[in-house]
């Protein structure tokens, strides 16, 4: 069986992939991913095929089509808590985001579109499985009558953004790019796969078949001796996401410089998770205060008694499967989505980014994650993700579809 991994972006998008297509090659199948040229690298990196398609869309581009996402990106008053619970009965301000968020996808997708469908049919895959927003594989998938499956990549709410109001007909935009081809929208994928755990979802109009979250946070790594050490205090790891540091690159962003000033008062040995891109943005750091640089979260995190960040999911899960608490400062409200989630579960605690100075407001939840009540929560979620089909056992499943084409 020849399986077509397709992603429209790099680390958040590609990263949840992986695994399946570790598991679909280990299976004996023949595995390619189709990404734009600037993901090369991180797919190579994975030990994984790449095959550019297409090109990167420019932040100009990207620019026009997000200028009804400041909302999106933090820059407004938070949204609702729970608001992921039905994002379409919220009115106004909800639907223009999600329509300018498709907006901006359209443009990827036309950027990708004619080169996926053209390695496509050159090679000739029994099934695809794609990013769940990288709306040209879905394309690719009408055209040629390929089972498609679409991942998500941990989010606890599955939205319809190529959808009006998240829930009608295909938006203009969305039906166009099937127009050029001569075919019609499908209703939706052939499957969804989802490894966010249940426990953390809402619930959704859709089956989604459960994999289980297993951590790749990029490629290969060395583990830190001094994660193996002894130690006499908690170790507390903070860190504010590859994609906080993306929208802005230069700087830290201020709840994060706020926590790490709090964190030097307490009792703890702080350890900082940065790329190695973003290492000078530290300056100064207190006493005591470990760098990791470019360590992947799945060899960092087993080794630390907690984890303070920005509510990614790609970082959450990790933590999840580690068994590591959580105190979140979400930045945006995809980022809360997930951490209220978190929250509810009592795996984690979620804080407003405007309380990241408050001295005894943190220590007092981080106290209250490292209590013994605190981790046993904690580990109730991992033991539920541990339980999860594994990738490998997904794989009958992609089989199973291509036959029945």
């Amino acid at each position: 069986m020849r399986v077509l991994f397709a992603t429209w972006t790099g680390s958040s998008h590609l990263f949840p992939l992986v695994p399946l297509a570790w598991a679909a090659r280990a299976a004996g199948h023949e595995v390619r991913i189709a990404a734009p040229p600037s993901c090369t690298e991180a797919i190579t990196g994975a030990g994984l095929t790449a095959v550019p398609v297409g090109r990167d869309v420019s932040g100009e581009e990207m620019a026009r089509r997000t200028q009804g996402l400041s909302a999106w990106l933090g820059e407004t008053a938070p949204w609702p808590r729970d608001w992921a619970r039905s994002p379409e009965t919220l009115g106004g301000e909800v639907a223009a985001v999600y329509t300018a968020l498709a907006e901006k996808q359209f443009v990827v997708a036309d950027a990708l579109v004619e080169d996926l469908l053209s390695f496509a049919r050159t090679w000739r895959p029994d099934v695809i499985v794609h990013d769940t927003v990288c709306y040209a594989a879905t394309v690719v998938g009408a055209v040629l009558r390929v089972p498609t499956f679409s991942h998500m990549f941990g989010s606890p709410m599955i939205t319809r953004n190529e959808l009006e109001g998240m829930t009608g007909d295909p938006l203009p935009g969305y039906a166009a790019l099937f127009e050029r081809f001569g075919v019609q929208p499908p209703p939706g994928p052939t499957g969804w796969l989802d490894p966010c755990p249940p426990e953390l979802r809402w619930p959704a109009a859709v089956e989604r078949t459960s994999v289980r979250f297993v951590p790749y946070n990029g490629s290969g790594g060395v583990e830190p001796e001094w994660l193996r050490e002894p130690r006499d205090r908690p170790r507390v790891c903070l860190t504010w996401g590859v994609t906080a540091a993306q929208v802005r690159p230069e700087r830290m962003p201020v709840a994060f410089e706020r926590t790490l000033k709090v964190l030097s008062a307490l009792d703890a040995e702080i350890v900082l998770a940065v790329s190695a891109a973003h290492r000078d943005l530290l300056g100064e750091l207190p006493p005591d205060t470990r760098v990791a640089e470019s360590v992947p979260f799945s060899l960092l995190l087993p080794g630390c008694d907690a984890l303070i960040h920005h509510g990614g999911t790609g970082t959450g899960l990790t933590a999840l499967a580690a068994g590591v608490p959580q105190l979140m400062f979400p930045l945006a409200p995809v980022l809360a989505a997930f951490a209220e989630r978190v929250d509810a579960a009592g795996a984690g605690a979620m804080l407003d980014p405007a309380d990241s100075s408050d001295v005894e407001g943190i220590e007092e939840a981080l106290r209250t994650l490292l209590s013994e009540a605190g981790r046993a929560r904690t580990t109730a979620v991992r033991t539920a993700m541990e339980a999860l089909p594994a990738p490998a056992d997904v794989i009958p499943l992609l089989v199973e579809a291509a036959a029945a084409r």
